[in-house]
């Protein structure tokens, strides 16, 4: 397989940018409005994945608090006025992402995101970090036609990078990345230093690292 071949999709929140603090910071604002205790930051990094609404109900019960969907859709919408006025006010590449990313294209692999945040967030977070110009194709939630876990996802991020599912592999942090991977019949690189959500999945892997730095060499074996 050549490079040009190869199609590499990166999960966004967790693996490539370290976007927790950000989204700490517009939950404890939402929830600060709705007269809740603050969660941790730790307790965030572990409800990253699902989409936001997913993440304030499983917060909310953190705190012991039950929301009725009134309540979530209102909290919501005051997360998300406040997470795009500040998408970017702490979140970074992780250490090794952008090298890994400027390795990638100059091998002339195609590049693609695929994510559970929405289009709009995804694009603003990478137009802000200077990413964009990187990736063929950025999917989001709502213009896949299933999020992921679902396959569709993934198999929709491949395409529209120009690439097809036999020759890629995508590069995630969750048990939603992995299940996405392994029905979609794709390798899936386990990223360990994003915000695992369940450490009892153990999905059939390629591989896992501890560190993105790492990525490049990797990523060589499978292409050669």
């Amino acid at each position: 397989m050549n490079w040009t071949d190869f199609t590499v999709v990166f999960d966004l929140d967790g693996t490539l940018v370290d976007t927790a603090p950000d989204l700490h910071a517009a939950l404890v604002h939402c929830f600060s409005e709705k007269g809740l205790p603050a969660v941790t930051l730790d307790t965030i990094r572990h409800a990253i994945g699902h989409g936001a609404r997913v993440m304030i109900e499983t917060c909310a019960k953190e705190t012991g608090a039950s929301l009725t969907e009134d309540e979530l859709s209102a909290m919501h919408k005051s997360f998300l006025s406040y997470y795009i006025a500040h998408i970017a006010d702490f979140s970074r590449p992780f250490s090794g992402i952008t090298e890994t990313l400027d390795y990638l294209r100059d091998k002339g692999a195609r590049l693609s995101v695929c994510t559970n945040k929405t289009q709009d967030l995804a694009e603003e977070v990478l137009q802000t970090l200077n990413l964009t110009d990187y990736f063929d194709s950025v999917i989001g939630a709502d213009k896949a036609s299933e999020k992921k876990p679902s396959p569709a996802h993934l198999l929709e991020a491949v395409s529209a990078a120009g690439g097809i599912a036999s020759h890629s592999v995508l590069i995630g942090d969750s048990s939603t990345d992995g299940r996405s991977a392994e029905a979609a019949g794709i390798p899936f690189i386990l990223m360990t230093y994003g915000y695992l959500d369940d450490a009892a999945y153990d999905p059939k892997r390629f591989g896992q690292l501890s560190d993105a730095n790492e990525l490049p060499g990797l990523l060589e074996s499978m292409v050669s």
